[in-house]
C-alpha cells in the first residue's frame, strides 16, 4: 500500500458542541489571503453529515463565524450521507427510482411458476392480484436493497448462512438468488440500473473517485459499500477526511472510517449524572417534567438555545397541550407528514367513497374541512347527517335521506367522486383524474408563500405531484390497469416518509428526533422517553435476516445500534451545558416500561441506587410555572380547567311540569340536569358503530310496546307470543334501520330477538296467574292530580311502559321495561345507603304511582321491572317491597329535588359511574379535577 492515501481521522474535543469545532477545523484549512481580498474557500470541499438539519445549521455557523472578520466565505457542498456515493462514481444508466424497483419485483415473482416460489411465497396470489405482488416485491426489495449496501447479495448470504447451526432457509434464499438475477436481467433489458446494484458494480470495477476533498462529519455508521468507495477514493490519492466527535483518547472506539467498533462499547461506562435523571409516571408527567426543566433554565436561556429530544415522536401531542398551557410554543423540525395533511386526506375520503358508499366515508369526505366549503355545507347540513345517522344507523348510504341541503351536498359529492368510482387505469393516466379534482378544490386559492398556507396546502400538494411525476418513468411493460383504491396506496407507499417541513418559529423550542440530537449545538437539551427499545433501539423481528444471521453476515445488528445509541448519549451529555434525561415507566397505554440499559453500565457501586431510583416513587413534575413569565401560581392550578359554574341565563324555564326522568337525572347530577333542561344542551354525533342503550331499549319498547296493544296481548300460548314479538321486531327494525345496518346492528337485532324468546316465555306463565295487560306504554301529559310543592302546584307527567291489572285479586301493577346487560334491582336501583337510613337516588318506580290514577287506577299499586337482561338470563317481573313510609320518603325526595330546581342549585357536578354526553364537560374521567371552595 505504499504511495495509497489512507483516510484521516480528526478527533474533535467534545468539551463544545461538534459543529462549532467541525467549523473552526473547516475555517482554518479554507482560510487564504489574496492581494486583493481574504477569503475562506471551502469550494473544493464535500462535507457529509448525517442528517439535512445538521448539513443547514454547519452553514449557518461557518456565516456566523466569517461574519465581521473581514473575510468572504465560498461554502462548502454539504450533502448528507445517502447521497455521497453518486458523488463518487460515474452512473452510465439513468437510476429505477423506488416505485419501478418496486414494479420490477413485483413483476418478477409474478413471472415464476408457484412450485418455484413455493419455499418463498406458500400460498402465492393470483396472477391478476398485481397489488400483491408488488407487496412481496417491496418487501424483498428492503432486503435487497440493505443486504447490497452491505456488499452483499442474496446467494452470498445463502454460501454464508451455511456456517450457521440448524440453518433451515437454504430453499429460501436459493429462489431469492434466481429471483435476484431475473431482477436485474429485467432492469438490464429496460436499460435501467438498480442504484444499490451500480454502487456495488463500482466498487468491483474500481470506478469509485472524486476531486473534492470529503470531509466526513459524524458519519459513525457507514454502510459497507459506502466505505468501501471511500477507500477506492484515497487509493486514487483522493482526500478524505473523518472529523470524529470524540477526543483523540476515544480512538481506540472507531474504525478507521471514523465509524463505531460494536465491540469497544459494549462494556463502556455511561457518564450520565443521576441528577439529571427524572423518573416519571407516563405521558403527561413526561411534558410535565420537560415544562419544569426548561423553566428552571429559562432565566438563563433563550428559546433557541434549548431543544427537546423526542425517541417516541408519539409525545409530541402531549408536548405542546402542556407547553401550550404555559404560553410556550414547540416546534418539532422534521415536520408534518405528507399522508396527514389536509389535500391528501381529501384523496383518501373522496377515493374511499367512490369505491365503497359506506356512511363512514361519506361523513369523513362531508366533515373535511376543504371538501366542506366546495360542497357550500354548513352546520345544519352536518347536524342533518348526524341526526340521520343516529335515526337509521346504516352501513352504506341508501335514499332514506329527506333533507334537501344535504341531498344536493351528496350529488355535488357524488360528481366528484364518479371518476374513481368502478374504473381501472394504467397508473400515469390516475393522476389527470387526482389533479383535476384537487384544481377543483383547490384550484382558485392564492397561496402566499410567506404565509402558514405554504405549509398546510402549498407543499403538500407539490409532494403529491412530485410522486404523482413518478408513475410516469415507470416503464410501459411493467404498468397494470388498477384500481382508485390501489392507486392510493401506492401513493401512500410513496409518501409514507415524507415530511412538510414545520413553519419557521423564532420563538419556538425545537423538538427532534432521537438521531438529529448529537450534532446539534444547543446548550440546554432534555431528553424525553429514555426507555429500553427506544435507546437503545432494538431490531424487531424480521423474517429474512435475524439478529444472528445478521451478526454473522457483519449487518447493523443489536450492538451495532447499542454502540450508536451508547456514542450519541456521550456526545450529548459532554457538549451539553444542560442535559436531561426523562424516564418513563409507562406508556400512553398504562403498558410498563423499562428504563434504558445504558442508565445501568460501567460501575456497579451504586447500581441499587439507580434501581430503587426507578422501580420507588415517581418524581413529582417540575413547579414549571413558577419560572415562566410572571405567573408563580401553583402549576396544578395553572393548568386545571374549572367547570363553568355561573352562566348567564336569560330565562330560565317555568318549572310548571316535571318528569321522572328530569327528576332523576336532577338526583344523579344536578350540573347535568342544568345542561339539559337549562342549557338545552344535546349531544348529537356519528361515532357508534352499534345502538346504544337507548336505542336498544327504545326497540324493545317499540316492539314489547306492538304486543301490549295487540289483539293477542293476553294470550297464554307462549310460541304465539314469540312469533308476534320476532316478526314484529323484524318489521320495526326494517323501518327503522333499512336493509343494510352495520353489521353490529344486524347482531344487536337478533340478540333482541332471542330476549323476546325469554320474554315469552315469561308473559306466558305471568298470564297464567291471572294477570292481564290493562295499558301499554301510556303518556300521561295531562294528569288529574297535581303535586305541591311550597304552595306552587306541579304538573307530572311522564310515559308508563304498562299497567297490568288481576281481575281474580283486584291486583294492580305498574312495571317498567329494564333492557340493560345486567339484572336490575328496582330496589336497588333506586335507593343505596344502610338498611334502615337509605337514600332515594331515582324516583322513577314511585313516581308512576301518582300517574296511574289520571288513568283510571286506583287503590294499591305495586311497583316494579320487567328484566329483559343478556343472554341466558331469565326474564322476570321484579316487584319492589317499598313500604308506605319508604314511598312517603320518595315524595319527601321528589318535593326537595323540585324545591332546589326552582332555587337554582345546579352546582357541583357529580362523577357517574358511565360515560354520557356530558362526561367530558364534568371531567368525569380527569385525576384532580377542579373542586369548587367550600
Amino acid at each position: 500500500m505504499d504511495g495509497l492515501m489512507a483516510i484521516s481521522r480528526e478527533f474533535l474535543s467534545w468539551d463544545r458542541p461538534i459543529l462549532h469545532s467541525a467549523a473552526e477545523w473547516l475555517i482554518a484549512r479554507g482560510a487564504e489571503s489574496t492581494e486583493d481580498l481574504p477569503l475562506v474557500d471551502l469550494s473544493q470541499c464535500l462535507v457529509v453529515v448525517p442528517g439535512g438539519l445538521a448539513g443547514r445549521r454547519l452553514l449557518e455557523i461557518l456565516v456566523q463565524r466569517v461574519e465581521g472578520t473581514g473575510r468572504s466565505l465560498i461554502p462548502p457542498e454539504v450533502i448528507t450521507v445517502g447521497y455521497l456515493p453518486e458523488h463518487l462514481y460515474d452512473a452510465k444508466l439513468p437510476f429505477a427510482s423506488e416505485l419501478t424497483q418496486q414494479f420490477a419485483w413485483g413483476d418478477t415473482l409474478r413471472s415464476f411458476s408457484a412450485e418455484v416460489l413455493k419455499p418463498l411465497i406458500p400460498f402465492p396470489p393470483e396472477p391478476s392480484d398485481f397489488g400483491s405482488w408488488r407487496d412481496y416485491g417491496d418487501t424483498i426489495r428492503r432486503v435487497y436493497r440493505e443486504l447490497v449496501s452491505e456488499s452483499l447479495d442474496f446467494s452470498e448470504v445463502a454460501q454464508t448462512a451455511h456456517s450457521l447451526d440448524d440453518f433451515t432457509e437454504q430453499p429460501r434464499w436459493d429462489v431469492l438468488a434466481k429471483l435476484q438475477e431475473a431482477y436485474l436481467h429485467k432492469l438490464d433489458t429496460l436499460e435501467m440500473w438498480d442504484k444499490q446494484s451500480a454502487r456495488l458494480y463500482a466498487v468491483k470495477h474500481g470506478e469509485c473517485h472524486c476531486d473534492a476533498h470529503i470531509v466526513l462529519l459524524g458519519t459513525v455508521d457507514l454502510n459497507r459499500v459506502t466505505r468501501q468507495m471511500l477507500d477506492q477514493v484515497s487509493e486514487k490519492q483522493g482526500q478524505v477526511t473523518s472529523l470524529v466527535g470524540a477526543p483523540a483518547d476515544w480512538q481506540t472506539h472507531f474504525d478507521s472510517h471514523g465509524c463505531l467498533l460494536a465491540d469497544a462499547w459494549a462494556e463502556e461506562q455511561i457518564d450520565i449524572d443521576w441528577h439529571d435523571v427524572a423518573i416519571v409516571d407516563g405521558p403527561t408527567q413526561q411534558a410535565d417534567h420537560t415544562a419544569g426543566a426548561i423553566a428552571s433554565v429559562a432565566r438563563d436561556y433563550t428559546a433557541k438555545q434549548i431543544i427537546i429530544g423526542l425517541p417516541d415522536d408519539s409525545l409530541l401531542g402531549e408536548i405542546r397541550r402542556i407547553f401550550q398551557q404555559h404560553g410556550l410554543n414547540c416546534r418539532y423540525g422534521p415536520g408534518t407528514p405528507v399522508v396527514s395533511t389536509l389535500p391528501f386526506r381529501l384523496l383518501e375520503s373522496v377515493v374511499e367513497l367512490a369505491q365503497s358508499r359506506q356512511y363512514h366515508a361519506l361523513a369523513s369526505a362531508m366533515r373535511h374541512p376543504d371538501l366542506f366549503a366546495t360542497l357550500h355545507l354548513d352546520q345544519l347540513g352536518i347536524a342533518s347527517l348526524d341526526a340521520w345517522f343516529n335515526r337509521r344507523m346504516p352501513n352504506e348510504v341508501d335514499s332514506s335521506i329527506s333533507d334537501e341541503k344535504l341531498l344536493d351536498a351528496i350529488q355535488r359529492l357524488t360528481e366528484l367522486t364518479a371518476p374513481f368510482a368502478r374504473e381501472t387505469h394504467p397508473l400515469p393516466e390516475w393522476s389527470n383524474q387526482v389533479r383535476d379534482l384537487l384544481l377543483i378544490v383547490y384550484g382558485e386559492q392564492w397561496v402566499d408563500l410567506d404565509t402558514s398556507a405554504n405549509y398546510t396546502l402549498a407543499r403538500p400538494l407539490q409532494a403529491i405531484n412530485d410522486a404523482m411525476a413518478q408513475w410516469n418513468e415507470i416503464p410501459a411493460s411493467l404498468l397494470q390497469p388498477c384500481t382508485a383504491s390501489e392507486m392510493m396506496r401506492i401513493l401512500r407507499n410513496q409518501l409514507s416518509s415524507a415530511m412538510v417541513p414545520a413553519e419557521h418559529e423564532p420563538d419556538a423550542i425545537e423538538a427532534l428526533g432521537w438521531l438529529e440530537l448529537p450534532l446539534m449545538d444547543a446548550p440546554v437539551c432534555v431528553v424525553t422517553s429514555f426507555n429500553d427499545g427506544l435507546i437503545p433501539s432494538a431490531n424487531s423481528a424480521d423474517l429474512f435476516l435475524p439478529n444472528t444471521l445478521r451478526k454473522l453476515l457483519g449487518l447493523e445488528d443489536d450492538s451495532l445500534r447499542y454502540a450508536r445509541d451508547a456514542y450519541q448519549v456521550q456526545v450529548i451529555q459532554h457538549t451539553r451545558e444542560k442535559a436531561t434525561w426523562i424516564v418513563p415507566k409507562r406508556s400512553a397505554d398504562g403498558d410498563p416500561l423499562a428504563p434504558s440499559r445504558l442508565l445501568f453500565t460501567g460501575s456497579t457501586e451504586d447500581l441499587p441506587q439507580r434501581v430503587q431510583k426507578f422501580f420507588g416513587t415517581p418524581e413529582d413534575p417540575i413547579n414549571a410555572a413558577k419560572s415562566i413569565g410572571e405567573d408563580t401560581r401553583d402549576h396544578r392550578q395553572q393548568i386545571e380547567i374549572p367547570v363553568p359554574e355561573s352562566l348567564k341565563i336569560e330565562r330560565y324555564p317555568s318549572w310548571e311540569k316535571f318528569s321522572a326522568t328530569a327528576i332523576n337525572l336532577y338526583l344523579k347530577c344536578p350540573y347535568r340536569f342544568f345542561l339539559r333542561y337549562v342549557m338545552q344542551l344535546r349531544g348529537d354525533d356519528d361515532i357508534a358503530t352499534e345502538l346504544h342503550g337507548g336505542a336498544f331499549g327504545n326497540l324493545a319498547h317499540d316492539t314489547l310496546q306492538a304486543f301490549g296493544t295487540s289483539d293477542i296481548k293476553n294470550s297464554s300460548d307462549e310460541k304465539v307470543i314469540f312469533d308476534f314479538l320476532s316478526s314484529k321486531l323484524s318489521e320495526i327494525a326494517g323501518g327503522s334501520y333499512g336493509s343494510s345496518p352495520l353489521a353490529t346492528i344486524k347482531l344487536q337485532i337478533e340478540q333482541l330477538r332471542l330476549r323476546m324468546r325469554a320474554f315469552a316465555t315469561a308473559q306466558s306463565r305471568h298470564r297464567q296467574e291471572g294477570w292481564v295487560i290493562h295499558k301499554c306504554e301510556i303518556d300521561v301529559a295531562d294528569p288529574t292530580r297535581t303535586l305541591d310543592v311550597d304552595g306552587t302546584p306541579v304538573i307530572l307527567e311522564g310515559r308508563i311502559d304498562r299497567i297490568d291489572h288481576n281481575p281474580q285479586t283486584g291486583e294492580w301493577a305498574v312495571w317498567d321495561y329494564k333492557t340493560g346487560d345486567s339484572v336490575s334491582d328496582p330496589e336497588k336501583d333506586h335507593q343505596k345507603g344502610p338498611r334502615g337510613d337509605k337514600k332515594w337516588i331515582g324516583v322513577q318506580l314511585p313516581f308512576y304511582r301518582h300517574l296511574v290514577q289520571s288513568v283510571g287506577v286506583r287503590g294499591e299499586v305495586s311497583l316494579g321491572y320487567i328484566t329483559l337482561a343478556k343472554l341466558g338470563e331469565e326474564v322476570r317481573f321484579r316487584a319492589a317491597g317499598w313500604t308506605d313510609e319508604d314511598l312517603d320518603q320518595a315524595d319527601a325526595t321528589i318535593v326537595q329535588a323540585i324545591r332546589d330546581i326552582r332555587e337554582g342549585k345546579f352546582f357541583p357536578s357529580a362523577n357517574v359511574p358511565y360515560e354520557d354526553e356530558f362526561s367530558r364537560i364534568c371531567q368525569d374521567s380527569v385525576l384532580g379535577k377542579w373542586e369548587p371552595a367550600t
